[in-house]
C-alpha cells in the first residue's frame, strides 16, 4: 500500500470561487475525486449567496447534506417546508429532496456545506 498523506490541509484562500446554480458562489474545498483516499464524502463547499439572491431549485437523489450558516440571513425551502437560517444554525437536507436557499435582502448569506454519498434509500423514498 503507498504511503499516502491523509492529514490534508486546504486553506479556503487557495481555493478560486466559482459560480454555481442561481446567485451561488462556491469554493470547493474537498472534492473526493481529487483526494488520495475514498471517503463518503462527497464535497466539502465554502458558499455565499449574495444579498437578495438565491441557488436554484434543484435535488441529489444519492447525496445528503449538511449546512452550517456563517453570517448573515435567509430562508431554506425542502420539499414544501420553509424556514429561517442565520448564524449559527445547522441545516440536514436528507437525500432526494426539492431544496433552495435565499439570502435575505441585507447581506450576503455565508455557509459551509459537508456532502456524502447515501448508502441506502432514503427512508420513504421506496
Amino acid at each position: 500500500m503507498p504511503d499516502t498523506d491523509r492529514l490534508v490541509i486546504t486553506p479556503e484562500t487557495s481555493v478560486d470561487e466559482s459560480a454555481s446554480r442561481g446567485d451561488l458562489k462556491v469554493r470547493r474545498i474537498f472534492d473526493a475525486e481529487t483526494f488520495p483516499f475514498e471517503s463518503s464524502f462527497q464535497f466539502v463547499l465554502r458558499n455565499s449567496i449574495p444579498a437578495g439572491g438565491a441557488n436554484e431549485r434543484h435535488i441529489h437523489p444519492d447525496v445528503e447534506k449538511v449546512y452550517y450558516f456563517l453570517s448573515g440571513t435567509g430562508e431554506v425551502s425542502c420539499g414544501p417546508w420553509t424556514k429561517p437560517v442565520g448564524p449559527g444554525d445547522f441545516l440536514f437536507f436528507p437525500a432526494a429532496i426539492e431544496h433552495e436557499i435565499h439570502a435575505g435582502a441585507d447581506a450576503p448569506l455565508e455557509f459551509i456545506v459537508c456532502a456524502a454519498q447515501t448508502l441506502t434509500t432514503p427512508r420513504g423514498l421506496d
